[in-house]
């Protein structure tokens, strides 16, 4: 489950110490994990007189998973609201989360699908020279950082790549001009670059045009670009699921300077909120 370390303009717990965050997440997440599924194979062998009332509400709200895979899809499913906490307060500060984000599926995809040493920044607001400045999705890998543009068109079959201003989307043999997806992912990465300079970070970063369902019919990519349409997906896709690496030191270093940079609207939380680590399912 990649990490949702910055949502738009919200206050986040990663940028309040961006190097003690990702790996918090992932300690957690594990022992979690491994606490829900001993109390359902205890379930599954002994049946229900095996856990407790109270356990039983907080593992699984009644609705008991049949298999392993329907456990794992249960237990990151519970794991967006947790996600969404930390992406919108600090422990001093919040911002009002907009509900259209926990049914955002392209958000979702990238939280469930890729591994937890993936940082990801969904629509992050920079404050360049006083001014905010909307960028792509960045996702920060341990051997880089990716700005992604994510296509998913409707009544499109096929993108066909043009100049750096001008795409076409086709849908039964019928084209129609859009603006290149290339505009906004080199304003991003300029912006990350130009970030990752001032503090002297030597990081890959790289531009992806990601539309897993279209077709993208291009002559050549653009200098550190790459276009994963529907032939390049799976093969894409596989070796970014399967990639194990640690956190890195300099891709922790890349997020602390990243978020530095970010804007962040919010307020002052309420003094008797809870704040309770005990549950991280309901953090």
């Amino acid at each position: 489950m990649a990490q949702l370390i910055k949502l738009q303009d919200y206050a986040s717990r990663y940028t309040a110490d961006p190097y003690r965050y990702p790996s918090r997440f992932i300690r957690l997440k594990q022992q979690n994990w491994k606490r829900m599924k001993q109390a359902w194979d205890k379930y599954k062998q002994d049946g229900p007189e095996s856990m407790d009332m109270e356990m039983k509400e907080y593992m699984f709200n009644g609705d008991i998973p049949e298999t392993e895979l329907e456990l794992k899809q249960y237990y990151l499913n519970g794991l967006l609201p947790f996600q969404f906490k930390w992406a919108s307060r600090t422990l001093t500060e919040m911002s009002f989360l907009d509900r259209y984000y926990e049914k955002d599926s392209t958000l979702i995809y990238f939280l469930q699908r890729y591994p937890d040493t993936f940082l990801f920044m969904y629509e992050p607001i920079f404050k360049i020279k006083k001014a905010p400045v909307e960028t792509d999705h960045l996702l920060i890998h341990p051997q880089g950082i990716y700005c992604i543009s994510y296509m998913d068109l409707p009544d499109t079959d096929k993108l066909i790549a043009g100049d750096d201003r001008t795409w076409y989307q086709e849908n039964d043999r019928i084209r129609s001009r859009m603006l290149s997806p290339l505009i906004s992912l080199k304003r991003s990465s300029r912006i990350v670059r130009s970030i990752l300079h001032a503090y002297e970070i030597d990081f890959p970063v790289k531009q992806i045009v990601l539309a897993p369902n279209h077709l993208i019919s291009f002559e050549y990519e653009p200098y550190q670009t790459e276009y994963i349409g529907m032939e390049e997906y799976e093969d894409w896709f596989h070796k970014m699921r399967t990639y194990s690496s640690p956190l890195k030191s300099i891709q922790l270093k890349a997020v602390s300077a990243l978020l530095s940079y970010t804007q962040i609207t919010s307020v002052r939380r309420p003094e008797w909120e809870d704040d309770s680590m005990d549950s991280f399912m309901h953090d």
